[in-house]
């Protein structure tokens, strides 16, 4: 098998296979022969149908089968092995493909376009200054939030509905009448008791305490809102900064033979600045991942499966069978390949959070709940981030 290759643009290629009988002849034999010990023909023995009936009846079917196998091992193989960094998948070259006749050719030829992924740069440091938001917790959030805790931890106090006039007549059948209760509820009064119910083994003593606690938590909870947005900023940003092309015309036509007439040329058009967008950040995110060797193992999975989803923050000092009920839920999880995809996903750009924080210039603005409301709904972010086809370097791999 000769395999060349040759540049058709600044990020394009086209790679010529040529097979030919050396490449194919002793699988075709085999094959032939194996064909022979097992084909049931009438008026022949099993074992004994001449060679040349086989070559026959099963030959072009035999050296397609063995040519084709050929060619995408060997294309692939010579991708692996030149390194090649390409965007999406090899397609044939319509100009330069002829049509194929397995019944009298002996030498092949085939050609594929290639779409290489460009060579660029992140301005990733401190000097590229992000926009971020801090929501403010004010006493009037914290006074509603002890509010609800307060009346979620209190006492039940039964109310009796007082009694209705009775006649005479219907005395006794009262009698076995069952009292109305109206359920209400006693808040729980701001005690270290209550306070530890609400936040075990902090030791709480006093109310200043208590509320300086639940502020923090609500900070807590909300960093989680701001850091969504906050990501989406940062990626928006990285890609209008960052210097990248792409093939756009090798692009397009792969898109096109990708989804298999799911749209028309002039759809992949319209929508191709979208897909661009998409692709330009996710070469962007390999980058990064790559040259900070940002990884995540089965074994973090699994540590935030039993942790976050399940709860089990330690299970020191656990009994043996507790502990072996958690490993099989655990294991059920991660049978489930989406889940699993979806928490790789989740710690990938977890860590991704904390390498933007220490790298870039945040630019921190206070505001009120209902104003950063409005400030994210005119962002208009999607909540998955960027839908795109080009390969993850971090897709979940067992």
């Amino acid at each position: 098998m000769n395999i060349t290759r040759e540049s058709t643009g600044e990020l394009t290629a086209v790679v010529r296979i040529e097979i030919g009988p050396s490449d194919y002849s002793e699988a075709v034999d085999k094959q032939i022969a194996d064909y022979k010990k097992k084909a049931n023909i009438p008026g022949f023995r099993p074992g004994h149908v001449p060679t040349g009936l086989i070559k026959k009846m099963y030959g072009k079917a035999i050296l397609a089968e063995e040519v084709n196998k050929l060619l995408s091992d060997g294309l692939m193989n010579y991708i692996k092995e030149e390194k090649l960094d390409i965007l999406g998948n090899p397609i044939p070259n319509p100009e330069k493909n002829s049509s194929v006749d397995f019944e009298i050719q002996s030498v092949f030829d085939f050609y594929f376009d290639l779409g290489m992924t460009p060579e660029f740069k992140i301005p990733f440091d401190k000097d590229l200054e992000i926009e971020n938001y801090s929501i403010i917790i004010d006493d009037e959030m914290v006074n509603k939030y002890i509010e609800d805790t307060r009346k979620r931890y209190g006492k039940p106090i039964e109310k009796v509905s007082p009694p209705s006039e009775i006649p005479v007549d219907d005395a006794a059948s009262s009698e076995n009448s069952e009292t109305k209760t109206d359920p209400q509820v006693e808040p729980a009064e701001m005690t270290p008791e209550f306070f530890n119910l609400v936040y075990p083994g902090m030791n709480l003593q006093t109310e200043d305490e208590f509320r300086e606690q639940v502020r923090k938590d609500a900070g807590g909870s909300f960093i989680v809102e701001t850091d969504k947005l906050l990501f989406h900023t940062i990626t928006e940003t990285l890609i209008n900064k960052t210097e990248l092309s792409l093939p756009d015309d090798f692009l397009k036509r792969w898109l096109l033979e990708n989804n298999e007439g799911k749209y028309t040329p002039e759809e992949i058009e319209k929508n191709y600045p979208s897909f661009v967008e998409s692709m330009k950040w996710q070469l962007i995110e390999n980058k990064l991942i790559k040259e900070n060797n940002i990884q995540v193992t089965d074994e973090n999975i699994r540590n935030y499966i039993r942790t976050v989803m399940l709860r089990q923050v330690n299970s020191e000092g656990m009994d043996p069978e507790m502990q072996k009920r958690y490993d099989s839920i655990i294991d059920t999880f991660m049978q489930n390949k989406e889940q699993v995809q979806r928490i790789n996903d989740q710690l990938y750009n977890a860590k991704l959070m904390d390498l933007f924080k220490s790298n870039l210039t945040l630019n921190t603005k206070e505001v009120t709940f209902d104003e950063y409301a409005v400030i994210a709904s005119s962002k208009n972010r999607p909540e998955n981030g960027h839908e795109h086809e080009h390969e993850h370097e971090h897709d979940h791999q067992h």
